[in-house]
C-alpha cells in the first residue's frame, strides 16, 4: 500500500527518535514548532502536509497495520521504530517524489484551474456556451475566466498550443501509466464527466487513500517539471501555487523585527510573546532562510561539535546532544540542527 510505503520512509528518517504521532502531524502539515523542527532535522520536507484531511483514527489504522505486518514496533512504549523486516521492506521500496513543503495543498489549485480550462475548451469547440462548471469555487471560476479571455481562448492557436503543452509535459514525466491516468481521468470534457476517486480506486484495485496519494505525487512531479521547464500556458496555471514565503505568518513578523536589529528578548517584549515562542520562530528561520546568521548565536567550533556529536551518538535527541556538548543551550542546539539540515 502507498500509505505504508510513505510511513516506512518517514519513520526510517526519524530513526526511532519520534513518537507515532509525529508522523501524523507531519502528514497533516501541523505548523507547530516541533513539527517544523522535525521537517528540518530529519529532512522530511517531501511529506509535509500531504494529507491535511487525514483523521487520527485512520492514520493509526495504517500505523497499526505496520505493526501487524511485523514492519514496526514501539520502543519504551513511546518511540515508533522499524523492525529488521521493516527495514528490509524499506530498502526494497521505490523512491517517492513528493514536494509537500513547497506546495502544501496548493497543487489542487493548479488542477482545479486546469480542469475548468479543459472543460471550458471542450464545450467551446462544440460551440456550446452553457454547461455546469466542474469547479464550483467562485475564485477558481473567475481566475479561469480571466485566463481564457487574456489568452484569446476561441482561437485555434490557443486550443492546439495548450493541448500540445499538456501532452508534451506529461509524456516527459518519469511516472507509470497508472499515475498519468489518475491525472487524465480526473479531467472532464464535453458531456464526459471526470472519474470519481471511488471509480479510480476500483479501476486500479487500490484503496482510496493510496489512489489520492499517487495522484498527488504525479501532480507534484508535473508542477516541479513546469517550474524547471516553463510552458507558456501551463506555467500561467501554476502561478502562485508554489510556496515561496516558507515562514509562518507569526515567524515572518519575528523575522522582520530581527532584520531591523531587534534582539530575541526585545522581540518577545514588543510582540508580548514568551521567549520560548520567539525561539521557535528563530529555529524556523534557521531552517528556511539560507542566509540566517547562525554565527550570531553560536561559535563555529560549537557547530562542529554538535555535528560531530550527532554522528558519534547517531542521534538528534536534544537531551543526548546536550549531554555531549553541555556548554550549549537547548535553543542553540536546535538552531544548529535547523540550520545544518540533514547531518
Amino acid at each position: 500500500m502507498y500509505i505504508q510505503q510513505i510511513l516506512l520512509q518517514i519513520f526510517h528518517k526519524f530513526g526511532g527518535e519520534r513518537s507515532v504521532s509525529a508522523g501524523f502531524h507531519l502528514l497533516k502539515g501541523k505548523r507547530s514548532g516541533q513539527t517544523i523542527q522535525d521537517v528540518g532535522n530529519f529532512n522530511l520536507h517531501s511529506f509535509f502536509g500531504l494529507t491535511p484531511k487525514l483523521t487520527k483514527e485512520k492514520y493509526m489504522e495504517h500505523a497499526d497495520q505496520l505493526i501487524d505486518l511485523g514492519y514496526a514496533t514501539y520502543r519504551d512504549e513511546q518511540y515508533f521504530i522499524l523492525t529488521n523486516t521493516g527495514l528490509e521492506v524499506f530498502e526494497k521500496s521505490k523512491s517517492m517524489h513528493f514536494n509537500g513543503w513547497y506546495y502544501r495543498g496548493n497543487e489542487h489549485i493548479f488542477f482545479k484551474r486546469l480542469s475548468l480550462v479543459v472543460q471550458s475548451l471542450s464545450y467551446s469547440v462544440q460551440e456550446t456556451k452553457s454547461f455546469a462548471p466542474i469547479q464550483k469555487d467562485e475564485d477558481i471560476q473567475l481566475w479561469v475566466k480571466n485566463f481564457l479571455v487574456k489568452n484569446n481562448y476561441k482561437s485555434d492557436t490557443f486550443y492546439h498550443a495548450i493541448r500540445l503543452e499538456i501532452s508534451d509535459s506529461l509524456n516527459k514525466l518519469d511516472v507509470e501509466d497508472s499515475a498519468l491516468n489518475l491525472l487524465l481521468y480526473r479531467l472532464s470534457g464535453f458531456n464526459t464527466p471526470g472519474w470519481t476517486w471511488q471509480q479510480l480506486a476500483r479501476e486500479q484495485n487500490r484503496s482510496l487513500l493510496d489512489v489520492q496519494l499517487a495522484y498527488i505525487e504525479a501532480l507534484h512531479m508535473w508542477l516541479d517539471a513546469l517550474y524547471e521547464e516553463p510552458k507558456h500556458y501551463l506555467s500561467q496555471l501554476a502561478e502562485g501555487v508554489r510556496i515561496e514565503q516558507l515562514l509562518t505568518e507569526s515567524s515572518q513578523k519575528t523575522a522582520n523585527l530581527f532584520q531591523q536589529g531587534f534582539t530575541l528578548e526585545q522581540i518577545a517584549t514588543l510582540r508580548r510573546l514568551k521567549e520560548s515562542t520567539i525561539e521557535d520562530h528563530f529555529v524556523e528561520m534557521a531552517m528556511t532562510m539560507p542566509q540566517f546568521p547562525l554565527g550570531q548565536f553560536v561559535a563555529s567550533q560549537d557547530v562542529e561539535a554538535i555535528v560531530h556529536a550527532v554522528k558519534q551518538e547517531n542521534s538528534k535527541k536534544l537531551k543526548v546532544l546536550r549531554e555531549a556538548v553541555p556548554e550549549l543551550s537547548y535553543f542553540q542546539i536546535r538552531l544548529i540542527l535547523a540550520a545544518k539540515g540533514e547531518i
